[in-house]
Parts: structure tokens; C-alpha cells; sequence
């Protein structure tokens, strides 16, 4: 059975490319038969640096969201609580393994700059690796720019000796001042939501935007400029 994911990291709100890779990911996986599971990752590095009462507060208004576009997810993870039952598998089945290549807990595998015009640096953990494994995924569809993650998510199944699934890449939304994210100004499905946009209206503006490409990008009203960063 066909199982997908959404891994949003909680250290801020969720934005407009978090729809489109929600819908694609939801979609996909009813569409085949399957199911689609929200994992929140609060244990990553960029999540770690902020306060956890602030981190919990975040996790609390994501998740609101999610619900607030009404989507059917199949189940929910917050990843802090199941990674000590990870970290407890991977000593008792994998202990050999990780003596071998004298690696410790959380093992990462971190690399440098990317060849994507992106500021995104690859790295990976066993944790979340181990995690997909432990819930079944089946498919990981993300981002283009976490392609770069692909050949370390592939290395880390090899060592731990269980499937790698498949990875699907969807690209970045563009707007005619440059792609439309987080890291560039984007907006996040909450301004939008104050902006008087209602769940379907923001979920039929993402299908139009991937499916009609304008000939200057498309836009929403009012959309400050805010161009691509350059490497």
C-alpha cells in the first residue's frame, strides 16, 4: 500500500509552498489507495535552537492549519515522541552496524554547497530515515531542492539493510519576483488566511498555479518583490 508523508519542520508557520506539497503528497496517496501521514519534525538542528515552549506553540498553530484546509491526513507524529522508540530499535537491531562505520546517536551525514540555485546544504539523519521505514513510507515527495538529500537517504537504507522508497521531486512555485517560499518573503497560509482567502480558494489558486503557467509567473494581490537568492 501506498503510504506518503508531510515532514514540516517547526520553527515557523507554514507557508504556501507547505500546501502545495500537502495536496501533492495527500492526493498521491488516496488517489492510489493509500495513506498520508503528517510527521511534525521538532528534533532537527533548526528546530532544536529555538525554546520549546515556542517550539510547542508553533507545532499547535501547524497543525491548526492543517486542519483548517481541511485535508484528510490518516495519522499524526510529533517526532520527539517517536524517536527514543528509533533510538531503542536501532541500538537493540542495528548496534553491529553503527560499531562498524563507528557512528553514534543521532547519526548525520551532512555535505556541502549544492549544485541547485538554492542555498540549501544537504543532510540527513538515520532518525528520520529509520522513522519513514518504521511507518511504512512508501513514497517521499518533496521539494526539488531536497534532492540533494537523495543519494545520503539511499546510503543510509544500504547501511541499516531496509528498503529505500520512492522519491518523487516537485519544483519550487514561482512567482514573476522569483519562487515563492519561506526563505524569500513568501506568504504563509495564515496571512493568506487573514487576507480573507478560504481553504478552497487557496487550494484551487495552487492547482491553477501548477497546472497554468502565466507567461509573467503568477502572483497573489499584493505580493511584495522579493527576488531569488543568489548563491
Amino acid at each position: 500500500m501506498i503510504t506518503t508523508r508531510l515532514n514540516p519542520s517547526v520553527n515557523g508557520p507554514l507557508h504556501i509552498g507547505h500546501i502545495f506539497s500537502l495536496l501533492v503528497n495527500e492526493h498521491y496517496a488516496h488517489d492510489n489507495g493509500g495513506k498520508f501521514i503528517v510527521r511534525f519534525d521538532d528534533t532537527s538542528v533548526a528546530t532544536q535552537v529555538i525554546p520549546e515552549e515556542r517550539r510547542m506553540k508553533i507545532l499547535g498553530e501547524q497543525r491548526k492549519i492543517i486542519d483548517w484546509l481541511d485535508v484528510e491526513v490518516d495519522g499524526w507524529q510529533i517526532q520527539s515522541e517517536v524517536v527514543p522508540d528509533i533510538h531503542t530499535k536501532m541500538l537493540m537491531k542495528w548496534s553491529p552496524i553503527m560499531d562498524d562505520i563507528n557512528i553514534e546517536l543521532p547519526y548525520f551525514v551532512r555535505m556541502g554547497t549544492t549544485w541547485l540555485p538554492y542555498p540549501y546544504q544537504a543532510w540527513q539523519t538515520a532518525e528520520r530515515v529509520l522513522l519513514d521505514n518504521m511507518i511504512g513510507i512508501t513514497h517521499v515527495i518533496r521539494g526539488e531542492e531536497f534532492s540533494t538529500e537523495y543519494s545520503l537517504y539511499r546510503y543510509m537504507c544500504e547501511v541499516f539493510e531496509i528498503p529505500a522508497p520512492h522519491f518523487i521531486f516537485i519544483p519550487r512555485l514561482m512567482s514573476k519576483f522569483g519562487d515563492i517560499s519561506k526563505t524569500n518573503g513568501g506568504y504563509t497560509i495564515a496571512e493568506l488566511k487573514g487576507k480573507g482567502y478560504s481553504a478552497q480558494e487557496l487550494k484551487d489558486l495552487i492547482a491553477d498555479a501548477v497546472l497554468n503557467w502565466p507567461t509573467y509567473g503568477w502572483h497573489f494581490h499584493n505580493m511584495k518583490p522579493n527576488p531569488r537568492i543568489d548563491l
